[in-house]
């Protein structure tokens, strides 16, 4: 079962800005706020004056913030054959080359742990500074997806 961290780690690293993630404080679910022809769920109904403090916006990731997660992974992999991961970083593609040298080097598992990790370090910080109470969205998620 999932749980509510991976869902807003997972809508954190979207970093695609055409999916605006909310987090539903009713059910603590993750809601993508798309048309309803690509998820087959109705949008949020912004009209409706309830919903302006019933969802809250879910932040992304940008691309200098993922670089420089991704520039911070090279340093914390020390060994010779992860000096690589600098020179895919420098010049063009950098994100292409990372990915592709992450596959050479069969680090992919350790990457995601480490940007996971990250990931869930931002959404906690931004839980604390909208005074969110993750115990209690958690709690209401689980149980929305019994329901």
């Amino acid at each position: 079962m999932r749980q509510l961290m991976e869902e807003l780690t997972e809508a954190y690293l979207d970093n695609n800005f055409e999916h605006p993630y909310f987090l539903d404080l009713q059910t603590g679910e993750v809601v993508l706020d798309l048309d309803e022809m690509y998820t087959g769920e109705p949008g949020i109904d912004w009209d409706d004056e309830e919903n302006e403090d019933r969802y809250v916006d879910i932040p992304k990731i940008d691309s200098s913030e993922a670089f420089d997660v991704m520039m911070r992974f090279a340093k914390h992999t020390e060994s010779d054959p992860e000096l690589k991961l600098f020179e895919a970083l420098e010049g063009r593609k950098p994100f292409r080359r990372f990915k592709d040298t992450l596959s050479e080097l069969s680090i992919w598992d350790e990457w995601n742990r480490f940007e996971r990790q990250y990931a869930e370090d931002q959404i906690k910080s931004w839980l604390e500074r909208y005074e969110l109470d993750y115990v209690e969205l958690a709690e209401r998620f689980k149980s929305s997806l019994l329901a």
